[in-house]
């Protein structure tokens, strides 16, 4: 499941860190089906976009935090008005 190969568009802002973490939900993963089939779901998003299983986990995390981010930046604007 961590195979994978392609460009380095985000390779650089994938570290040991990030990498330790995404292992460990792996293993984690043997007693979780729910969080098994979100994996296999990162893996064959990355094959399709052809970069690493790494690196799509990064940019799934990444598109998460902005929306998470936007969704408080108008919550706050709709209720200072």
């Amino acid at each position: 499941m961590l195979g994978g190969s392609g460009g380095g568009r985000e390779n650089d802002s994938v570290d040991d860190q990030f990498m330790g973490i995404i292992d460990d939900l792996v293993v984690m993963s043997e007693h979780d089906s729910e969080l098994a089939e979100g994996l296999r779901w990162i893996d064959v998003q990355s094959r399709k976009q052809g970069v690493t299983f790494y690196e799509m986990a990064m940019i799934i995390l990444r598109k998460h935090m902005a929306e998470r981010k936007a969704k408080e930046w108008l919550n706050n604007k709709l209720n200072s008005q």
